[in-house]
C-alpha cells in the first residue's frame, strides 16, 4: 500500500482545472443573466476551497509531497493567463461587447436624436462580485474619453438631459474621490466602470 501511494506521488498541473468552474463564471455569467450568479459564485467558490483543502489534507496524511506542492501552486497558471489577458486588454466585458456589437449598433440606429447632435446611448453591463457598476457607452462626440470635468458645456447639458428624460446616465463626478475609469473598446464605444454608489443618478 505504501509503495502504491509512493508511485502515485507525482507533480501534476491537472489540479489547475479545479479552478476553472469558478473562473469561467466571470466570463460566461451574461449568457444567462437571469440566473442567480451571486449564489452560483458562492457555491462554486465553496466547493473549490473544500476540494483543494480536502485534497491537501488527504495527500499530507498519505505523505504525497509532490501532490501537495501541485495543489499549492495550481493557481499559478491562471495568474499568468489572467495577467497576459489583462495586459492585452481582453476582459469579460470587451468580449461581451465584441460578440454583441451588431446588436448594439442596431439599437443605436433606432435612437432618436435632435438634428446635428451626436448620438449618445448607454447599455448596462453590470458584473457580479464587483463593487463597481459597468456601463457600455456609445458617445459619437467621444467627449466621454476626456479627463473628468473637461467635457464641453454642451456635452454636460446633453448628458444631464438624457439622464433625466431617458435614464441614459453616466456620472463622471469631477473632483470626486469615488473611483471610475473609461476604456475605449471600439469606434465611439467606451466601457465605464463606476463605484456602485456613484452609479445611480
Amino acid at each position: 500500500m505504501a509503495e502504491s501511494e509512493k508511485r502515485d506521488d507525482k507533480f501534476t498541473w491537472t489540479y489547475a482545472i479545479w479552478f476553472l468552474p469558478y473562473l469561467a463564471q466571470n466570463w460566461l455569467w451574461w449568457l444567462a443573466p437571469k440566473w442567480d450568479w451571486w449564489i452560483i459564485g458562492l457555491i462554486t467558490l465553496a466547493l473549490t476551497v473544500i476540494a483543494i483543502a480536502g485534497s491537501i489534507c488527504i495527500n499530507l496524511a498519505r505523505r504525497r509531497w509532490w501532490r501537495v506542492v501541485s495543489l499549492l501552486i495550481a493557481p499559478l497558471p491562471w495568474l499568468v493567463i489572467i495577467y497576459i489577458v489583462a495586459v492585452t486588454g481582453i476582459t469579460p466585458d470587451s468580449v461581451r461587447f465584441a460578440l454583441n456589437k451588431q446588436a448594439y449598433l442596431a439599437e443605436i440606429e433606432r435612437t432618436d436624436v435632435t438634428s446635428g447632435e451626436p448620438r449618445f446611448r448607454t447599455f448596462a453591463l453590470d458584473s457580479m462580485f464587483k463593487a463597481t457598476s459597468t456601463t457600455l457607452v456609445y458617445d459619437e462626440s467621444d467627449e466621454i474619453a476626456l479627463p473628468s470635468g473637461e467635457q464641453s458645456a454642451a456635452w454636460q447639458q446633453r448628458s444631464q438631459k438624457l439622464c433625466s428624460e431617458k435614464k441614459e446616465c453616466v456620472n463622471l463626478y469631477p473632483g470626486s474621490d469615488w473611483p471610475f475609469s473609461v476604456s475605449k473598446v471600439g469606434e465611439h464605444f467606451y466601457i465605464v466602470y463606476q463605484n456602485v454608489i456613484d452609479a445611480f443618478p
